[in-house]
């Protein structure tokens, strides 16, 4: 898996997210994320978990809904130091 931390991804909708931490569970890759200003300059207090879901060859990110799974994940992927 890349290190994707520290670094933005630009969602389709044109959102952009910096991935705070990252983990693998199940072989599912999920990011922790915080919204990017439009400006680029600053993070908002937007947080999602979210996960990378592989469809006909492309790569795509959702929002982990499952709270079972949103706990477990939160003990995991707390921001790096």
């Amino acid at each position: 898996m890349e290190n994707r931390i520290n670094k933005v991804m630009t969602l389709k909708n044109g959102q952009k997210y910096v991935v705070l931490n990252q983990a693998i569970y199940k072989d599912t890759n999920y990011f922790f994320v915080v919204g990017v200003s439009e400006d680029g300059t600053n993070v908002t207090d937007d947080f999602h978990i979210v996960e990378e879901v592989a469809k006909d060859g492309k790569h795509y990110i959702r929002d982990v809904e499952d709270q079972k799974m949103i706990e477990l994940l939160s003990k995991y992927l707390k921001p790096s130091a």
